[in-house]
Parts: C-alpha cells; sequence; structure tokens
C-alpha cells in the first residue's frame, strides 16, 4: 500500500494526553533535515479498527436503544390531534430524551477520551513517512497523534492472514511517553502489517 506524495506538517501530539512532545519544532526539524517527506507506508483499517469486543458492548446496548426507540414511538404514534396531547407528546420526549442523556453521561462521563477514540477509530487513517508516523482523520488538518522517526526503533511483526491483515507493534525508545507497560504502541487488524514494519523498519 505504499504510496508517494506530501503529508502536511501538524504538530507534534503525546499519545493518551493533550501536551506537546519534547521535542523539536517542526519548522527547525526541517531546516536539519533537506530531504523531502516522503509517504512510505498508508492504511485506513475502517471498522477493523474498532477494539475488539465492541460489537458485544453494543449488542448489550441495543435492546436498552430499542426500548428507547419505542418509547419514543409510543409516544408519538398517532400523532398528537389536541393541543392537549401535543404538549403531552412534548413534555414525554423531553422528559425521556433527558433521562436517556443522563444515563449516557453517567455511563461515560470517566471514559470520555476511550469513547471518542473508538467513535474516531474506524476514520483514523496511519501514515508512515521518512521522517514521523501520523494518524489523522478527514475532519481536521492537524494529525491525531504523531511520532517522531527518531523516537521509534522499530517494529514487529505478529499474525497475519492470507491478506496480509494483522497485528504488528511500534516499537519506541526507551522511556517514550507514548509507549504501553511493553515500551510498544500495538495495532490489530492492520491492512498489509508486514508493510507498516518495514516503513518502520526503514526509518533508521
Amino acid at each position: 500500500m505504499a504510496t508517494e506524495g506530501p503529508i502536511p506538517p501538524g504538530p507534534e501530539i503525546l499519545s493518551g494526553s493533550d501536551a506537546l512532545l519534547p521535542a523539536l519544532p517542526m519548522k527547525q526539524a526541517r531546516r536539519m533535515d533537506h530531504s523531502p517527506e516522503r509517504t512510505v507506508y498508508v492504511a485506513q483499517p475502517g471498522l477493523r479498527a474498532l477494539p475488539s469486543g465492541t460489537l458485544v458492548i453494543l449488542g448489550f446496548a441495543s435492546p436498552q436503544l430499542l426500548s428507547v426507540i419505542f418509547l419514543f414511538w409510543a409516544i408519538w404514534w398517532p400523532a398528537p390531534a389536541t393541543p392537549s396531547a401535543l404538549r403531552f407528546a412534548l413534555a414525554g420526549t423531553l422528559l425521556l430524551g433527558g433521562l436517556s442523556l443522563l444515563v449516557f453521561w453517567l455511563l461515560l462521563r470517566h471514559n470520555l477520551a476511550l469513547a471518542a477514540g473508538i467513535l474516531r477509530a474506524p476514520f483514523t487513517r496511519v501514515t508512515v513517512t521518512n521522517r514521523r508516523v501520523l494518524w489523522t482523520v478527514p475532519w481536521s488538518r492537524h494529525p491525531v497523534m504523531e511520532i517522531a522517526a527518531r523516537r521509534i526503533a522499530g517494529g514487529i511483526l505478529g499474525p497475519t492472514d492470507r491478506r496480509g491483515t494483522g497485528s504488528a507493534a511500534m516499537v519506541l525508545r526507551d522511556g517514550d511517553p507514548s509507549a504501553d507497560f511493553d515500551g510498544n504502541i500495538h495495532f490489530d487488524r492492520l491492512p498489509d502489517a508486514a508493510g507498516f514494519v518495514a516503513a518502520l523498519d526503514s526509518l533508521h
């Protein structure tokens, strides 16, 4: 899936936080490296990027969602024919909608970042250039996250299927704040996982 083309610069963003990474500004880095930025790998996993278990959670939540939809249908069908019936329908809709939003907020208020990441995952594109790895979404000019090449030690290829889709890990240098407990960033169901690992290894 290798392509050629320029990638617009963006700020380096720390995985899991909004803090800027302790790194050279991109303008200064470009002055030090006069070679043009080239894309060596790009992939958009789509729905395959959803974390494992997402469909199970949606399956458990669907009965509650269907119940709310049925209650809205019962309020508005048949359509209110009198002013008092219309007032009742509007009041019932506001009450039911408010209670639904309250329950949704109570469930997600401590996991808003996780929920946003899950909703964003199918639209996220992973790109490897000769200078960095970045995650982008169509509605933003700036990367959601960016890892400079100097922070990457290499890649590890995991199991893949016959189409080359599989798991991989980006190995970060010791002490990198974006790494997990293994010192890596893991990817599941990544298209052309071998190409992704080869692109990471080519950064050195």
